[in-house]
């Protein structure tokens, strides 16, 4: 259901451009990742008697990939593809058409779920059903917390879906909600039998994504989450091969970031700086809470990084999450 992707020669031309305006190689950039849309449009503009006597050419697989993944916050709507709790219930209540994913494991979606939510637990059965995930109404996916389920609804925009991440979760979000329990259910929903035909390069991406984190499993990067700890011990080692990619907003990281962190805001654009990251490095992306970081580490991941989200974020003292929850320092320099 998906077009083939297509660009003309002054599109590439543009895309080489943008590449080359870093003086780092990144993975992005070595699979001829284009240049933003404004950018494309402005050589097209000034090349359109070339441009009408060019063919086309066909975006190799990868590149198609690229091309999607650098287009997600290039053009991030501004909800930023999170949807509150409270907006999710009214839209039940107004019976808009969707299609509502859990993907928490499956004995704790039979002890409860929002009603009419098919389960397809987080891993590998995500890239599995690809194809009866409906590419044609509004995805809303929701996990325990929202950490995973927001890596998920980047993954999915990108291979063709429309989702959104419900923020916090269900632990943390739907069942702060008061009155939520009316929107609860105890039977379970049947996969849908409807076929959405997803590109052989996306299919491949998805699969490649779960399977890696699959491979992950028992490790320290479990759910391409990195837990504070681990990340302390690597910045007391003065391990030169992790990045601290802090994605909260400029002011928040000028009052206080984690040691070596580098900022990049999260939101629309944000991908303009992507170049700049180091392909030699593991990235460990850093927000508020895990969520928003959760989003740019599957993009990046997308884009061939090898990026982790830090698990709670810069969290909370008081709550005793994230890095500042287990007492660590923060730096203002």
């Amino acid at each position: 259901m998906k077009k083939t992707f297509a660009i003309i020669l002054s599109f590439v031309l543009a895309a080489s451009a943008f590449a080359g305006c870093s003086s780092s190689s990144t993975p992005a950039e070595s699979s001829a990742a284009p240049a933003e849309s404004s950018s494309a449009t402005e050589s097209s503009e000034a090349s359109s008697s070339e441009a009408e006597s060019t063919p086309e050419v066909e975006v190799p697989a990868a590149d198609a990939v690229t091309e999607k993944a650098m287009d997600y916050f290039a053009s991030f709507p501004e909800d930023k593809n999170v949807i509150q709790p409270e907006d999710l219930f009214a839209k039940i209540d107004a019976g808009e058409d969707m299609f509502i994913m859990d993907i928490r494991q499956p004995d704790v979606y039979a002890e409860s779920h929002i009603k009419g939510a098919v389960n397809i637990p987080f891993g590998k059965s995500i890239a599995e059903s690809l194809s009866i995930i409906p590419d044609d109404k509004p995805v809303m996916v929701y996990c325990y917390t929202g950490q995973t389920s927001s890596q998920t609804a980047a993954l999915l925009n990108v291979v063709g879906k429309y989702a959104k991440t419900v923020q916090s979760g269900f632990n943390n979000g739907i069942s702060k909600v008061e009155g939520y329990e009316a929107y609860i259910d105890t039977e379970a929903v049947a996969l849908p039998t409807d076929s959405y035909p997803v590109e052989e390069a996306f299919q491949a991406a998805a699969d490649k994504y779960y399977s890696d984190l699959e491979a992950a499993k028992g490790s320290t990067f479990e759910n391409f989450n990195f837990k504070p700890e681990s990340l302390k011990e690597i910045i007391d080692a003065e391990d030169d091969s992790y990045l601290v990619y802090s994605v909260r907003q400029a002011e928040d990281y000028a009052k206080g970031h984690i040691p070596g962190a580098v900022n990049n805001p999260f939101g629309l654009g944000m991908q303009e700086k992507f170049s700049e990251l180091p392909n030699d490095k593991t990235i460990i992306v850093q927000c508020y809470s895990g969520q928003t970081s959760s989003q740019v580490m599957a993009i990046l991941r997308l884009l061939g990084y090898n990026a982790y989200s830090l698990s709670g974020g810069m969290g909370s003292a008081d709550a005793g999450t994230g890095w500042l929850g287990a007492g660590y320092e923060v730096v203002t320099d």
